[in-house]
């Protein structure tokens, strides 16, 4: 954190306002993929850099570098934490495993040590005891059904600790691709969906449309109301999205600032044209509340194009934003596809 003092008391004595503007976007960056520690949820961590990047903004950073310090203390305990969660549980199961293997091998030597009792008893016929051929048939019973029983309790128990353990990843994989403020996929899982879609396509066929959605005016919006209003917005366009793309199919994700992403498997370019005009006018149509009352209208431009033979994802991303940039020059509010 050396660097960071001094660069931060270089801005604080320069007061230099490139340099608060950057350190602010900084935080805002850092809040907008914060994780859930110990001490904060991971909405309100964000919403703390939300408030020290507004602070750094009008040149106030005073309070950043003992929260970054406490942030970055939280991240690594609960980041300790958990992988050593998932060692102990790693470690109980090769425990139970190699306990496991230790009593097999233990019941088989007595299993084998029976039978060449058994073996030699019923090679004898005239001198065979059948009291002692009757204990020793019980004793290998017996074993087998404890070993039976065991296996069953062993199972359980290692049932129970997989089950855990894949919560645990499904959880983890669930943060990784989620967006915190939106809670849609973040731009990770849209851009392994981007590229599944693509191979979808060229194994069957199947057609395949994307939208690029940005809000309009999002710079004035955060500069006349601030940011809190802002995230606001972003999270309210996010669920509009949700109610209009509403299959299982469907895939929705914030794909970095006020920019959405959607991907809409086996719909040819004439329904999606339909599905982005009817999300344009729900934006539209459709006032957001302010905290404090009243209302505020956002409308929004989107490109449409549906995938064409032999594209690659990044040639078909860049012919889709070619028609966002389209319908945003054509005057905002628009469909371009």
């Amino acid at each position: 954190m050396g660097w960071f003092r001094l660069w931060l008391w270089r801005l604080v004595g320069r007061n230099a306002p490139s340099e608060c503007t950057l350190l602010a976007e900084v935080l805002s960056i850092l809040g907008e993929h914060a994780f859930e520690t110990h001490r904060r949820s991971a909405e309100t961590t964000r919403q703390a850099f939300s408030q020290l990047s507004t602070q750094a903004r009008a040149g106030e950073p005073s309070a950043v570098l003992p929260f970054l310090r406490e942030q970055r203390r939280d991240e690594r305990q609960f980041v300790e934490e958990h992988l050593n969660d998932l060692r102990d549980l790693a470690w109980n199961l090769l425990s139970t495993l190699s306990k496991v293997a230790q009593s097999e091998a233990e019941d088989d030597a007595i299993m084998r040590e029976q039978l060449l009792q058994l073996a030699q008893q019923t090679q004898h016929p005239d001198t065979l005891n059948i009291h002692t051929l009757r204990q020793t048939l019980h004793s290998l019973t017996s074993l087998i059904e404890q070993r039976e029983r065991r296996h069953r309790q062993t199972l359980r128990q290692l049932q129970e600790q997989v089950h855990h353990l894949m919560r645990e990843l499904a959880q983890a994989k669930r943060e990784s691709t989620t967006d915190p403020l939106t809670r849609l996929y973040n731009r990770r899982a849209f851009e392994d969906t981007l590229r599944h879609t693509v191979e979808l396509n060229r194994l069957f066929g199947y057609p395949a449309t994307m939208l690029l959605l940005d809000i309009d005016h999002f710079k004035q919006i955060n500069d006349t109301y601030g940011h809190t209003v802002g995230d606001a917005a972003l999270k309210w366009v996010a669920e509009q999205i949700v109610r209009v793309c509403k299959r299982k199919s469907d895939f929705a994700a914030r794909y970095g600032g006020e920019e959405f992403a959607i991907i809409l498997r086996e719909t040819p370019l004439r329904d999606a044209r339909k599905i982005a005009q009817q999300l344009a006018e729900q934006i539209r149509r459709t006032p957001m509340s302010l905290p404090w009352g009243g209302s505020l209208r956002l409308t929004v431009s989107i490109g449409v194009s549906e995938l064409q033979p032999h594209e690659s994802e990044q040639e078909w991303l860049r012919r889709t934003d070619a028609l966002l940039y389209q319908a945003k020059q054509a005057g905002r509010d628009r469909v371009a596809a």
